[in-house]
């Protein structure tokens, strides 16, 4: 006999099934988290110049309104984030991560950035 937890995941599956959803298998099988990764890459990477309290002198001209302090404005900008890491490799402009670390970026912020 199933539990009501596997019952209820079971169901969970099948409607997402019915309704053409596509879940990304690079995204089901993904373990980065805010914690595990987005995080600590953030805090190497990116909010030497993208953080609320960098000074605007000391941003490198990166806009005063996009820092990437919580979960919440690194999702609001993952797009652009997934843009400029990915095609442009401009960021930091200082120098950045290796290539694999841009590859796991992209996968972090395309599952949504758990």
């Amino acid at each position: 006999m199933r539990s009501r937890c596997e019952t209820i995941g079971l169901i969970a599956l099948v409607a997402l099934a019915a309704c053409g959803t596509d879940v990304d298998p690079t995204c089901t099988k993904s373990t980065l988290t805010y914690e595990t990764f987005g995080a600590p890459f953030m805090s190497d990477w990116c909010l030497g110049c993208h953080s609320a309290g960098v000074d605007a002198a000391m941003r490198q001209l990166a806009p005063i309104d996009v820092n990437f302090d919580t979960i919440a404005e690194v999702r609001t900008q993952s797009r652009s984030i997934l843009e400029t890491t990915s095609t442009m490799q401009t960021m930091p402009p200082a120098g950045g991560p290796s290539d694999s670390d841009r590859e796991l970026l992209a996968e972090w912020l395309s599952c949504g950035a758990p």
